[in-house]
């Protein structure tokens, strides 16, 4: 068996991380460490983590002043000692099979990096109640080169840049040029295709292996300014691949293309007042959307955007308006 490191960031999560602790104390697979990084909360987080440690000593606290969830994770990449590493938000949830499947893929593939899947719920609790294996153990899953899973995540057809349910051999996050998070909001997309380039092959597997809890404030679902954070992410992925591998740099574009009319959107939808970022969005739409059409992997969605970029910013803002929040 191998020993697997949970690396779970807390700030203020008194609310929810009992549940999410309890998650990971019914896993069928046993031999892990949880490594719960408190990001300096002022809630009584630190006290819950407390007795989880004082009741399991493979739960372990690990206290810090705030500097932010990129940090609290990389904080929790070097305290680790397990042979594989994963992530775990402080408010989502492990099905209790989760590590399980993960190490047996990874054991079969012999993959570096083995990426499930997340669903998205509002009652994590209750699924882990209910949960009978019985997805998991009839999932389909293939090995593909890094190179192709990076395109796939970069043609968002199918999302890699969730921290949550992807299992990491250590290798890829240990040694010259290992990869950490970055201080962005979107430090997980900014962060996925660096670690992919590290490992050979990944397996990715149709299993659920996180529980995401869906809140109605929470970050994807409220405008706040740091939404903004993509935009820099995704001109930085283009970059990555510009003069290399001409798959991978039309995969970036359509990253970056995704990522700027979206939020110009949801600038428009919420009455954002920024034109200085409302021009660069509409200057990134306008270069890349001659290139979005003409690229068949493209999804129909911002292939919708790009036709629609060409009637001009008055019908982006109508068409804004009338989307629900």
């Amino acid at each position: 068996m191998s020993k697997i490191s949970v690396v779970i960031p807390v700030w203020n999560a008194a609310k929810w991380i009992g549940s999410t602790l309890d998650s990971l104390g019914a896993q069928t697979h046993t031999d892990f460490e949880a490594i719960m990084i408190d990001d300096g909360s002022t809630d009584d987080s630190a006290e819950i983590c407390r007795r989880y440690c004082a009741g399991d000593p493979r739960f372990r606290l690990v206290q810090q002043v705030n500097a932010g969830v990129s940090a609290a994770r990389n904080r929790g990449i070097e305290e680790s000692s397990g042979d594989l590493l994963t992530f775990l938000d402080a408010d989502d949830m492990l099905p209790p099979d989760s590590l399980a499947v993960m190490l047996r893929l990874h054991d079969e593939t012999g993959a570096a990096i083995v990426a499930g899947r997340y669903l998205r719920t509002s009652d994590p609790e209750r699924l882990c109640r209910e949960w009978t294996g019985k997805d998991s153990a009839t999932a389909k899953h293939e090995v593909a080169p890094s190179d192709e899973a990076i395109r796939r995540g970069l043609y968002q057809k199918r999302i890699f840049n969730y921290p949550g349910g992807i299992l990491y051999a250590h290798d890829v996050l240990r040694g010259s040029g290992a990869p950490r998070f970055r201080d962005c909001r979107y430090e997980d997309l900014d962060f996925f295709y660096r670690a992919f380039e590290r490992a050979g092959e990944i397996c990715v597997t149709d299993a659920v292996t996180c529980l995401y809890r869906d809140t109605p404030g929470s970050f994807m679902n409220s405008w706040s300014a740091s939404r903004l954070d993509v935009l820099d992410v995704t001109d930085r992925i283009e970059r990555h691949f510009s003069g290399r591998d001409a798959h991978l740099l039309r995969a970036a574009r359509d990253r970056r293309f995704s990522a700027h009319y979206n939020m110009l959107v949801e600038m428009i939808r919420h009455g954002v007042g920024n034109p200085e970022q409302e021009r660069r969005c509409l200057s990134v739409i306008r270069d890349l959307r001659s290139g979005i059409l003409a690229d068949p992997e493209v999804r129909i969605k911002n292939k919708i955007g790009a036709l629609i970029s060409y009637l001009g910013t008055p019908a982006i803002r109508l068409i804004s308006r009338l989307s629900p929040k």
